[in-house]
C-alpha cells in the first residue's frame, strides 16, 4: 500500500514543492551553519521533513538488490552514523545540543537517498531544483557582498559569522551561469542567445565578486580553471562562434579587475599569511585525538566531540575543514570507510554527468571536490543539495537516452528497485545541457 501511494504521480510534485519552498526561505533568511536554531531553521526543517514524507522514509529503509552502489552503501552509512555515532556520543557524555549540531548536517548528506525515488518518477523536476540551487547561490552572494560593504548593517547585520561565500551554491552559480550562457550561444547564435549570454554572465559577476571580496582562493582558482576548460572546449568545437564570446568575457574580466584593484594584493597577502591554513596539521591533530584508544580509533568520539584544531589557532571546535577527517573524528575508521565508499559512489555518478553534459558536470565537480577537501561547508544544507543535484542531474540528462529505465512502470518492477540509467552510445560530452536545463 505504501509503495502504491509512493508511485502516485502527484506525490513527487507535492513533496518536492515543500523542498523548493524550503530552498527559497533558506536563501533569503537562512544561515548555513547557525549557532542556534531560530524560526527560519525550524520552518526550513519542517518543510524538509514534509518533503521527504513517510513513503520516502519507508522506501529508504527497504533493502533490496539492484539499487545503485552509492544508494546501498549510503543506507548502511546512514544507519551506522545514527546508531554508533549516537551511542558513542552518549558514552562520552557530549551535550545533546552539540551532538544535534552534528547529526542534522549528517542527515543532509543523504538527501539523494531521501529524494532519489521522486526524481526517478519525475526527472524533469531537476530543472526546478537547479533553479533553486542557483537562486540560493545568487541570494547568498548578494547577502555576502552587502554585509561586506555594510549595506545590511543596521538593521539586518547578524551577530554571528555566516560564511555565505563558502557555500557550494555560490561557486556553482558562478560557474554554471557562465558555462550555460556560452553553451547556449555556441549552439544557437542568435539575438536571443546573445541576450542570454550577456544576462547570465552579468549575473555570474555577483558570486564572483563575493568570492573576490572574501579572498576565497580555492573557489577563484576553480572559476579560472572552469573558464579555461570550457573556453578551450568550445573554441576547439566552434572557433568562429567563440571569438565574440572570448572578447566579451575578456572585457568583463578586465572590468572586474579594474573595479576591484586590491583583489590580487588581498589574495597574495592571505596566501603569505596563512598558506595552506594548517590543513595537514589539522589532520594530524584529529588522528592524535582518536588513535589513543582502539575503540575510539574504530568508532570515533561520537557526535558533539571537540578537538583542538591548529587550523583555527588551537581553539577547541567540533568540526574540521575536511569531510573525511571529520568522519574519522566522529565515527572512527569504520565511519571513515563508509564515508569514503559513499563519496566514491557519488563521484562515479558525477563522472557520468560529466560525460552527458560538460557544463553542468564541471560546475558540480568544483564545489563537490572543494567542500570535501578544503572547506567545512559539507556541514551545510547546501552540500546536501549539491549531492542531490549530482544524482538528479544524471537522471535528467539521461532520460532521453534510456527512457524505459526511468518510467514509473519500470521503477515499480523488479521488487521496486532503483536502477541507474545506462549511457547509450549516442551520449556525448556536449549533451542535452542548457537547451533542457534552462
Amino acid at each position: 500500500m505504501t509503495e502504491a501511494r509512493f508511485l502516485n504521480p502527484s506525490l513527487p510534485d507535492l513533496r518536492l514543492s515543500f523542498l523548493f519552498l524550503a530552498c527559497v526561505i533558506y536563501a533569503f533568511f537562512g544561515s548555513p551553519t547557525p549557532d542556534h536554531a531560530g524560526w527560519t531553521e525550524i520552518i526550513v526543517g519542517c518543510l524538509m521533513v514534509f518533503s521527504v514524507g513517510i513513503p520516502g522514509l519507508v522506501f529508504l529503509l527497504r533493502f533490496s538488490r539492484g539499487r545503485p552502489f552509492w544508494y546501498g552503501i549510503g543506507q548502511f552509512f546512514l544507519i551506522y552514523g545514527l546508531v554508533v555515532g549516537s551511542c558513542v556520543s552518549i558514552f562520552f557524555g557530549h551535550p545533546f545540543s552539540q551532538a544535534l549540531r552534528d547529526v542534522i548536517p549528517f542527515l543532509f548528506l543523504f538527501l539523494p537517498l531521501f529524494f532519489q525515488p521522486a526524481f526517478m518518477q519525475r526527472p524533469e523536476l531537476y530543472r526546478r531544483l537547479s533553479f533553486c540551487f542557483v537562486l540560493i547561490g545568487l541570494v547568498f552572494s548578494f547577502r555576502s557582498v552587502a554585509l561586506q560593504e555594510g549595506l545590511l548593517c543596521p538593521p539586518f547585520c547578524p551577530s554571528e559569522l555566516l560564511y555565505l561565500e563558502n557555500m557550494p551554491t555560490v561557486l556553482f552559480s558562478a560557474l554554471f551561469l557562465t558555462g550555460a550562457a556560452v553553451q547556449n550561444f555556441i549552439r544557437r547564435s542568435s539575438l536571443r542567445s546573445a541576450t542570454v549570454l550577456v544576462l547570465f554572465i552579468s549575473l555570474s559577476l555577483l558570486p564572483v565578486t563575493a568570492l573576490i571580496l572574501t579572498s576565497q582562493r580555492a573557489s577563484l582558482g576553480a572559476v579560472a580553471l572552469y573558464l579555461l576548460f570550457i573556453g578551450g572546449f568550445y573554441l576547439y568545437q566552434r572557433p568562429l562562434r567563440m571569438v565574440p564570446v572570448m572578447f566579451f568575457v575578456l572585457a568583463v574580466l578586465v572590468s572586474t579587475v579594474l573595479f576591484l584593484p586590491s583583489s590580487g594584493e588581498s589574495l597574495a597577502h592571505k596566501t603569505a599569511l596563512v598558506g595552506l591554513n594548517n590543513r595537514p596539521e589539522e589532520a594530524k591533530a584529529v588522528w592524535d585525538a582518536v588513535a589513543g584508544n582502539p575503540l575510539t580509533l574504530l568508532f570515533g568520539l561520537g557526535w558533539g566531540a571537540h578537538f583542538h584544531s591548529p587550523a583555527v589557532g588551537g581553539v577547541s571546535v567540533n568540526f574540521t575543514h575536511n569531510f573525511f577527517t571529520t568522519m574519522l573524528l566522529k565515527c572512527g575508521l569504520c565511519g571513515l570507510i563508509f564515508s569514503f565508499l559513499y563519496i566514491a559512489g557519488l563521484a562515479r555518478v558525477l563522472a557520468r554527468v560529466l560525460f552527458l553534459d560538460l557544463v553542468t558536470g564541471l560546475a558540480l565537480c568544483a564545489p563537490f571536490l572543494i567542500d570535501i577537501t578544503l572547506y567545512a561547508s559539507f556541514k551545510s544544507l547546501d552540500f546536501g543539495l549539491t549531492l542531490l543535484m549530482i544524482c538528479s542531474s544524471l537522471l535528467y540528462f539521461s532520460q532521453s537516452e534510456s527512457p524505459s529505465t526511468l518510467s514509473p512502470s519500470s521503477y515499480a518492477s523488479s521488487d521496486h528497485t532503483l536502477h541507474e540509467p545506462s549511457l547509450s552510445p549516442r551520449s556525448r560530452c556536449d549533451g542535452p545541457g542548457f537547451a533542457r536545463s534552462g
